[in-house]
């Protein structure tokens, strides 16, 4: 049986990361929902994921400050955004850190699972 694709969910919103879980709930993932970037930045120090799902407006760290700390730490996997705060100037500087995707709040579930698999293969 292949390992379960795993995920790290990032938004200070716990009602995101609750819908995340149930959107990528079941034997194919395992999810893991934190909601700050400092959070995250402790789990990426202790485990490994292969998609990181990255709010933008958080207290404390931004989505962008998040995003180009992980790059900073050289941390593998592949980083999405989704966020409702995705302006040309954000959207620019995440394309310049290689940020794989970038959907708007509200997501559709159906877009979601199809991203987070092209993102997987």
């Amino acid at each position: 049986m292949k390992s379960p694709l795993k995920i790290l969910a990032v938004d200070n919103e716990p009602s995101v990361t609750f819908s995340l879980s149930y959107v990528f709930g079941g034997p194919r993932y395992e999810l893991t929902g934190v909601e700050s970037g400092e959070a995250a930045l402790a789990g990426l120090d202790a485990d490994r994921y292969d998609i990181i799902i990255v709010d933008q407006k958080m207290p404390q760290l931004t989505g962008v400050e998040l995003v180009r700390e992980i790059r900073k730490r050289g941390v593998s996997g592949k980083i999405m955004v989704l966020s409702a705060q995705l302006s040309s100037e954000v959207r620019d500087e995440y394309e310049r850190m290689d940020v794989h995707v970038m959907l708007a709040k509200p997501f559709d579930v159906s877009e979601l699972r199809s991203v987070v698999e092209r993102l997987a293969a």
